[in-house]
């Protein structure tokens, strides 16, 4: 792996014309190993500025609510098949969550979409994907690992877990109560935080890609520049990672 790394990075200093390479080719190769290639797309201004506003929302979610999780790449330069995105990791390894984690993971999926709802009045096809990874963290809650209030595992079964909690009635109403509570958090957290959401979108159109450090950074002056300098207030502490 680094190897392939180096590799990478050694390209991206020949590209560039050099005759050796940097750390920036590191940190590039690094960047594209997580979340892909970027493919050059001319958007329309308005498909931009949502696009950004999206990202931003999944962000300023992600601080707020995750801040044991580490914010890795925000950007709006198109990856893959996604139009822009969030990449973002747990500070340590970890193998076990709380449901306080999951809880946060929804929340953080639904942050673009609460953010394309505030901004813009209704949403667009572009959170189709969030909302299915919102939909299977939460599965994993109401039927594999007793969180909402069921201990009936579908995971016993042979069925996927998924398509087994939409199916049963119960575990339905399950799975739409932690969907709906989540975007509910969310709601408040970005209404109550509009200019977080505006600072990291206005950094998205500037300079198109966020790295580690220059994320949170645009978000702790944004704060620091409040006229009252009020911090963000967390969200419920039980809906917070432990």
């Amino acid at each position: 792996m680094v190897e392939h790394l180096l590799d990478e990075a050694l390209v991206n200093a020949l590209r560039r014309g050099d005759d050796a390479m940097r750390y920036v080719d590191v940190e590039q190769a690094r960047i594209t190993e997580l979340v892909g290639i970027g493919h050059p797309v001319t958007y329309t201004r308005t498909e931009r500025t949502l696009i950004a506003t999206h990202e931003a929302g999944h962000a300023v979610t992600a601080w707020l609510v995750a801040p044991n999780r580490t914010l890795e790449v925000l950007t709006i330069v198109k990856r893959g098949s996604a139009l822009g995105l969030l990449a973002h990791g747990d500070c340590e390894e970890v193998y076990t969550h709380t449901s306080g984690d999951l809880r946060a993971l929804v929340q953080i999926a639904m942050g673009g979409w609460v953010a394309e709802e505030l901004f813009f009045g209704q949403t667009t096809t572009g959170p189709a994907s969030d909302l299915a990874a919102a939909t299977r963290t939460a599965a994993q809650m109401v039927g594999a690992a007793g969180m909402a209030g069921s201990l009936v595992s579908f995971a016993a079964t042979d069925k996927d877990l998924v398509s087994a909690v939409i199916a049963d009635p119960r575990a339905r109403v399950q799975l739409e109560d932690v969907l709906d509570s989540a975007r509910a958090t969310v709601r408040r957290l970005l209404a109550s935080n509009r200019d977080l959401v505006e600072a990291l979108r206005d950094a998205l159109l500037d300079r198109y890609e966020l790295v580690g450090e220059e994320i949170t950074s645009v978000l702790e002056k944004a704060v620091a520049e409040r006229p009252d300098g009020a911090r963000p207030e967390p969200p419920a502490e039980h809906l917070r990672i432990a």
